[in-house]
């Protein structure tokens, strides 16, 4: 058995790795979306950059969501056979 403190420490971990996680899916989004969509920086988005932004990071969201739902399915699937 684990003890309490260890499943705090592994608590704590979980979150930080899944903080991490969502600053990198975010770092990644503003990324690449702005290099795809805003081709002249200018003060103002106009209405087509907004849009573009808007499908890319819902894209790329559900993009990142699929990836990671199938890495913790396979990563189940790995530790049942243990």
């Amino acid at each position: 058995m684990v003890s309490e403190k260890a499943q705090e420490v592994m608590d704590t971990v979980r979150k930080e790795v899944a903080m991490a996680n969502f600053q990198e899916l975010l770092s990644q989004i503003n990324k690449k979306c702005f290099e795809k969509c805003v081709t002249k920086p200018g003060t103002k988005l106009d209405s087509s950059e907004q849009t573009c932004l808007a499908r890319c990071s819902d894209l790329y969201q559900e993009s990142w969501n699929t990836v990671s739902n199938a890495y913790l399915r396979r990563a189940q699937r790995e530790n049942v056979g243990l």
